[in-house]
């Protein structure tokens, strides 16, 4: 058991690296890929469950006596940051799937392991975690008639179910986060180091069934995937650069990354449960190539907050 628990706490501290390497093994093991989307849910789930375990609750609670900067920054998320850059990329000449894609990313909720991924980039991963919650609520009201007013696409979502659907993600971990605190008593601190290497494991397992069907993409479109790619790292640097150039003049340096990177972080995932079978092909293309940067840019950004935060 203790070379378990060693294990897990050295992946804790090595998340950065280890993240890349899970998207190496979907696209080796297709097959697995196919496979492991039945797991895609409890996946979601699981992570969630342990941010909820390892959080800060006094943080927590601290965010919550101020619940407007919160809603504030969720609401900047889901409906400035898309009428920012969505004159930006329609402007330019991509494919419209592609346009159609980066704008969708942009009205998509902050991404369950950004609280996890925030942890270990040393951000404020409670309020990572909120922004999270909150923008996965709302997003079923905001959602819908921004990709109707500004891209013409009816995604025929009902925001009763998707929200039902979201609340019960919510309700079973927080039921399991509740569980492990209460089992784990005041060594819960003690314990974060090895929650921090099963959430790894966790955010590995998830990313493999994402790859599914990229190395078939990849050998008929080889240069549009590779421009899905890279418009998913520009896209993700744009959201977050947006929100951090609205929020640094107004807030502390580390609450104004955190925004950022949250931002940054889309739940691009959710829009393969709603959007219908008839959307374009590329959307869904770039689904599966977002999942680069999502996985590729906390090793990237790592250094660039140890440089900025080293003052803070």
């Amino acid at each position: 058991m203790d070379a378990v628990v060693h294990v897990l706490r050295r992946m804790g501290g090595r998340a950065t690296t280890l993240l890349p390497l899970s998207l190496a093994i979907g696209l080796v093991f297709q097959d697995v890929a196919a496979a492991a989307r039945v797991l895609l849910w409890p996946l979601a789930v699981a992570l969630l469950m342990l941010a909820l375990a390892r959080m800060d609750w006094a943080r927590i609670v601290q965010l919550l006596r101020r619940p407007g900067l919160a809603i504030a920054l969720s609401v900047a998320n889901l409906i400035a940051v898309p009428l920012v850059v969505w004159p930006i990329w329609t402007g330019l000449d991509l494919w419209p799937g592609l346009v159609a894609a980066l704008c969708l990313s942009a009205m998509a909720p902050g991404i369950i392991s950004a609280a996890t991924t925030a942890a270990f980039l040393r951000l404020d991963s409670s309020l990572a975690l909120l922004l999270t919650l909150i923008t996965n609520f709302v997003v079923p009201f905001t959602l819908p008639p921004l990709a109707l007013w500004l891209l013409d696409l009816d995604l025929h979502i009902s925001a009763v179910d998707l929200s039902l659907r979201l609340a019960l993600i919510v309700a079973v971990a927080s039921a399991g986060a509740f569980v492990i605190r209460r089992s784990l008593g005041p060594r819960i601190a003690q314990a974060a180091p090895t929650l921090d290497g099963l959430s790894v494991i966790v955010l590995m397992i998830f990313a493999i069934p994402l790859m599914d069907g990229v190395v078939a993409r990849a050998e008929a479109e080889p240069l549009k995937l590779a421009a899905f790619v890279g418009g998913a790292f520009v896209g993700m640097v744009l959201c977050n650069a947006v929100m951090v150039a609205a929020t640094l003049p107004l807030l502390d340096r580390r609450t104004a990354l955190t925004t950022g990177y949250c931002s940054g972080g889309r739940h691009n995932a959710l829009l393969m449960a709603v959007l219908p079978a008839s959307a374009d092909a590329d959307i869904f293309l770039f689904i599966a190539a977002v999942q680069f940067p999502i996985y590729l840019m906390p090793a990237l950004l790592q250094p660039v907050y140890r440089r900025l935060l080293a003052s803070t």
